[in-house]
């Protein structure tokens, strides 16, 4: 049940750009380098119930993730560890779900902010992890880390570089920084 528990969390990174790249699909005009990812769920989209759908079964799955992470760490002697770890994860999940029930321009959409939980997971497996992992992973880890933390940095006007011109590029920046990181850890966890 573990394994697929922390299935769950790995599948929730492939929906979420299957998701992304199929609602695009049904949108002719659509800009991945322009438009926010959002927009495909909003009523100017001519079908925003794929991407809202889409994106709340991706939130479900990262919350089971979350409880896969969870009873990871548990079984091996990390449940505080491991539980702060599997919050992160469930967090990014929930934050995805309300993204999903509450379409924009909602102000609900954000989720408070439980999506940026996800910039939390790296740190979390690092500590989760110490003393078990060889030093390639807890590498990986703050590649993953720097990766985020840069990108949202310039999403949030650091640099001056996004422009409405390429708002849509950078997000995409930053999906790919966080959530191909949540769906690697989930299979490595998985076969460990």
């Amino acid at each position: 049940m573990r394994k697929i528990l922390l299935g769950c969390g790995a599948a929730a990174s492939v929906l979420y750009f299957a998701t992304l790249i199929g609602a695009s699909l049904t949108w002719p005009g659509y800009s991945h380098v322009t438009q926010y990812a959002s927009e495909l769920g909003s009523a100017a989209a001519p079908h925003p119930a794929i991407f809202n759908l889409g994106i709340l079964a991706t939130g479900a799955l990262a919350v089971l993730g979350g409880l896969g992470l969870v009873w990871h760490f548990a079984a091996a002697g990390r449940l505080v560890s491991g539980a702060f770890a599997g919050a992160a994860l469930a967090a990014w999940g929930a934050g995805m779900i309300f993204g999903g029930l509450y379409p924009m321009p909602n102000p609900l959409h954000n989720g408070f902010g439980l999506v940026f939980g996800g910039l939390l997971l790296p740190v979390m497996l690092m500590i989760a992890l110490r003393g078990r992992a060889s030093g390639v992973v807890y590498a990986l880890l703050g590649l993953w880390l720097a990766a985020m933390i840069a990108t949202l940095a310039v999403m949030f006007g650091v640099g001056e570089l996004v422009t409405s011109r390429n708002v849509g590029l950078w997000q995409r920046a930053f999906a790919l920084a966080l959530i191909p990181g949540i769906g690697v850890s989930c299979v490595f966890l998985a076969r460990r």
